[in-house]
């Protein structure tokens, strides 16, 4: 890698002079190439003296090469495809991590400015392990989920069902003395492991479809498609 430019030769630089020199991507050969050491400096000061021109064109740099180091990361720690089956996604989960920790803490922007590629390391790791540990959490969630629900999610399950059944109220379907228990088998019986996951975190713990995916480590379209396949199940089963 070439000799580092001085910091006061690039600060001199107008804007359109930087933007070319942010494009250069060869850090081995390229001798116009800046650092992500420097280009995160500039930003820094950029940010101190309120320039929002020159803010904007580090900004975008920097998210540039985050991605792009993300992806590397991603790929390395087997984030993706086995965390997070889409390597966009993933990247842009560990940038947005990584520039949560630049914007928030002091000591992470005087590590950032002189190591940058130690400091993503640092904080990509950290993220790694903060996955991992919520993909556990949710994962005991789902099977406490396939073995039984408590007595309030099950009048819940039974009061979504029947409601699909006779279009009655909430009021109606509990002067109907139903059996929830036998429901929620009945429900267990006829949807998948994966529809009835779905089914049940969005009707009963009222989660967003989005973050449906992510703890199933599916697409939102797939997420769709499993509810609406039980959807059509339990018409089937309970509209007789």
């Amino acid at each position: 890698m070439q000799a580092q430019e001085p910091e006061s030769a690039l600060a001199a630089l107008d804007n359109q002079s930087l933007c070319s020199r942010l494009a250069c991507t060869d850090w081995k050969n390229d001798s116009l190439y800046i650092s992500e050491e420097q280009v995160f400096r500039l930003f820094i000061h950029a940010r101190e003296t309120n320039n929002e021109k020159r803010l904007g064109l580090l900004s975008d740099a920097l998210s540039r090469r985050l991605i792009s180091l993300a992806k590397g990361f991603a790929v390395r720690s087997h984030i993706y495809p086995i965390n997070i089956g889409n390597l966009d996604h993933a990247a842009e989960e560990i940038s947005q991590y990584v520039w949560e920790c630049l914007l928030k803490r002091p000591g992470d922007i005087k590590h950032a400015q002189n190591y940058f590629g130690q400091f993503f390391k640092r904080r990509a790791l950290d993220f790694q392990r903060t996955l991992l540990s919520k993909k556990r959490k949710q994962q005991i969630s789902l099977d406490a989920m396939d073995h039984s629900l408590d007595e309030e999610d099950s009048d819940k399950t039974a009061r979504m069902v029947i409601q699909l059944r006779n279009g009655g109220t909430p009021e109606e379907v509990l002067e109907t003395r139903q059996d929830h228990a036998q429901v929620v088998s009945r429900l267990q019986a006829i949807l998948t492991r994966e529809e009835h996951s779905v089914y049940t975190m969005l009707y009963v713990e009222e989660m967003r479809v989005k973050d449906i995916a992510t703890a199933l480590n599916v697409t939102p379209r797939t997420v769709n498609n499993y509810k609406n396949n039980a959807l059509v199940k339990i018409q089937k089963e309970f509209k007789k």
